[in-house]
């Protein structure tokens, strides 16, 4: 910030160090008030205006929420800007659909092994209803909104919530790839392989369930070959 010595810079970056800190740690939880700016300024042994420049950064970064008349409060956990950000990231590196399929593979396989170890009753049953809307649905977007469906109820039913942020962060190519598979192969293998991999999952066997994820995702790989084959001999 223009104008701000270098004294008051370290001052702000160690304010905001201190704060990500109690705020990581749960010592301010969710939903919590901060302390008021005179009373962190005086705890902290620093001024009014480095605690409102850290305040500021930690709005930013979607840490603490600010609103007129009131204390900062913790933010909600939130992994939507994050989830978003990465997408962009990929988008914008030009990362291609069959380096998404190397991805997916160990992703998914391990995604499909803990599945079947700890999915319950619900969830298989959520699994299986999805597949049946895949074999309902007759246009292209509903079987893509299907097949995609059943692969984050998958990554639910590991109990890890990292999975499913990372299969969220792989979301617009994801779409794209099922898109392009669907469209050149139709529904029929994305059918049979959810099939192979929930018939595994219900019998709660890690190894089945990862061998028919890595099954599903070499068909995926090979339709993908396909289609770019398809497209370049149309040039």
């Amino acid at each position: 910030m223009a104008g701000k010595s270098a004294a008051e810079g370290d001052l702000v970056a160690q304010v905001i160090g201190y704060l990500r800190k109690e705020i990581v740690s749960g010592s301010y939880a969710a939903g919590m008030s901060l302390p008021s700016e005179g009373d962190l300024a005086e705890s902290l042994t620093v001024s009014r205006t480095v605690i409102r420049e850290a305040m500021r950064s930690l709005r930013s970064q979607g840490l603490i929420v600010m609103s007129q008349g009131a204390r900062p409060r913790v933010a909600e956990v939130d992994a939507g800007p994050t989830i978003e950000s990465l997408e962009l990231l990929l988008q914008r590196s030009c990362t291609t659909l069959l380096q998404l399929t190397e991805v997916r593979r160990p992703l998914e396989s391990a995604i499909a092994g803990l599945a079947a170890e700890r999915a319950g009753d619900a969830q298989i049953a959520a699994l299986r209803a999805v597949i049946d809307d895949l074999e309902r649905a007759t246009g292209l977007k509903d079987r893509v909104d299907a097949d995609i469906r059943f692969h984050e109820l998958l990554a639910e039913a590991t109990d890890n919530p990292v999975f499913s942020v990372l299969l969220k962060t792989l979301g617009g190519l994801l779409v794209e790839s099922r898109r392009r598979t669907i469209k050149a192969a139709g529904p029929e293998p994305a059918i049979v392989g959810h099939r192979e991999i929930l018939a595994a999952v219900e019998r709660h066997d890690p190894r089945a369930a990862e061998a028919a994820m890595r099954r599903h995702l070499d068909w995926a790989e090979q339709d993908l070959k396909a289609d770019a084959a398809k497209g370049r001999s149309k040039r």
